[in-house]
């Protein structure tokens, strides 16, 4: 019984024990129907509570875990033609849901301006909204999307300055020409305008409830890149018995063709040669020079030419007369 008698005690004790706390609540504010909320003068509210210090000690994490709402139900408005129309409204407890035991001793501020507009629906353009650049080597040819106008609701002030709206951001991050095979993408409406008004820009909850088709063509971005110092090879079949002499053993050209394989492309990787076997003496010759290129790439400019001079090799024709002589 003495157990009984002093838990009874503690709990008397604790419950009759007062405390106060101070918190922000975040203000949800529904508007009528047919209008929406263009501007408040503010959606924290700052209350002071106080009550039994049990109930006090748990007030903190009931917010923290969305159990306590600060809510205004703004009642309905009949016949409102204006475009813009505001309204004050105090805050009672009634836009809270405290526990009984809880007293609501001040409301900060305890009066909210709401301003109104009516609601339209109306066709506006859309806008692709994208962030990112595609993979190293990559580029966008080009982009589609579909529909190019959406139905939206909104303020009608709003709706009649709105010249488009943004889809959600698309990321296009590392992008490559794999993902062609994967387009259309459906990308959402932002639920949001935005639009230039007293030199700032204000964003205005719209309703849309369509999806975006998003295409984009994806290639490998080109180039042109120049190699200087090419080296000419000549050819010759093995019994070719006369002397080639170049005019220039190494030229220069420039390359076209997908930026990523240019950049890995050196000099040393071009064969240049020129096919003698079909020349004989006496030279000069001004022959065009043979390009062995990797695939997918375009010579730019016009093909390279050497001048080859062609005489006859003194040296083996002495050797074949010794020969003869023998």
């Amino acid at each position: 019984m003495a157990l009984v008698m002093a838990m009874a005690l503690w709990f008397y004790a604790t419950s009759k024990h007062t405390g106060d706390i101070k918190e922000d609540l975040q203000l949800t504010i529904n508007a009528p129907s047919g209008l929406t909320i263009l501007e408040t003068s503010s959606d924290i509210v700052t209350v002071s509570l106080s009550g039994p210090q049990n109930v006090i000690d748990k007030i903190t994490n009931m917010i923290t875990d969305n159990k306590i709402e600060a809510r205004l139900d703004i009642p309905d408005i009949d016949n409102t033609e204006d475009d813009n129309y505001k309204r004050t409204i105090r805050l009672t407890r009634r836009n809270f849901n405290f526990p009984q035991a809880i007293r609501l001793t001040s409301i900060v501020p305890n009066e909210i301006e709401v301003t109104l507009g009516r609601l339209e629906r109306k066709f506006i353009k859309v806008q692709i909204q994208k962030k990112g650049t595609p993979a190293l080597g990559y580029e966008i040819n080009s982009e589609f999307f579909f529909p190019r106008e959406v139905l939206v609701t909104g303020p009608v002030n709003i709706l009649n300055e709105a010249d488009t709206i943004s889809t959600s951001v698309i990321n296009i991050g590392a992008l490559t020409s794999e993902q062609n095979r994967t387009f259309p993408w459906l990308v959402d409406i932002e639920n949001t305008i935005s639009i230039l008004k007293d030199d700032k820009y204000i964003s205005v909850p719209v309703k849309c409830d369509e999806k975006i088709n998003v295409w984009f063509h994806v290639n490998e971005q080109m180039g042109t890149k120049i190699f200087d110092n090419v080296k000419v090879n000549i050819f010759q079949p093995a019994s070719y018995d006369y002397k080639v002499t170049l005019k220039q053993e190494f030229i220069s050209l420039s390359l076209k063709g997908s930026k990523l394989a240019l950049d890995m492309l050196n000099s040393n990787d071009i064969m240049a040669y020129i096919d003698v076997s079909s020349l004989s003496p006496p030279g000069p010759y001004n022959q065009p020079v043979i390009l062995n290129i990797p695939e997918g790439m375009e010579l730019e400019g016009k093909p390279p030419e050497s001048h080859v001079d062609i005489v006859e090799n003194i040296k083996e024709k002495k050797k074949f007369f010794k020969i003869l002589n023998r």
